[in-house]
């Protein structure tokens, strides 16, 4: 499976919203309620701080998602969203790529997060993350170096 990431320009920033609106409208609207608007402008802050650190996947010739990342203040790694078109999920195709970022990382503790309701905590401590925290909605993870 030979993906690549490719840096994300402005033209890339409806396909991405969409892609996280589809990933996590559920969550969203069971916690708070989905708000359109509301979410279009938390949308506009995240693409505004993360947009140098968010890359498309490409997958052959096809763009089939989203990542990003951030390197924390103490030097820790932080994954971000990986986000994958429906079509594509369940193939393997975002373990592989954590599986990728934990080895390009691994001198360096990680970082997650996922939506307390999200399944997704099983495959991060298969990984080897291990509970690090919660907040009211996400339980938080680490992966030490």
């Amino acid at each position: 499976m030979n993906y690549k990431l490719i840096p994300i320009t402005e033209n890339d920033y409806n396909f991405i919203y969409n892609l996280k609106k589809n990933a996590y409208m559920k969550y969203v609207d069971e916690i708070w309620g989905w708000n359109e608007e509301a979410q279009q402008g938390y949308f506009e802050n995240f693409i505004e701080k993360y947009k140098n650190n968010t890359y498309l996947i490409k997958l052959d010739d096809k763009v089939i998602g989203f990542y990003n990342d951030e390197i924390l203040e103490n030097g820790d790694y932080e994954v971000g969203n990986i986000c994958i078109i429906p079509e594509y999920q369940g193939k393997g195709i975002g373990t592989k790529i954590l599986k990728d970022i934990l080895e390009i990382n691994k001198d360096k503790n990680i970082h997650i997060q996922y939506f307390k309701q999200n399944p997704v905590g099983n495959l991060y401590a298969r990984l080897g993350f291990i509970p690090n925290g919660e907040t009211d909605y996400h339980y938080q993870m680490i992966k030490r170096k």
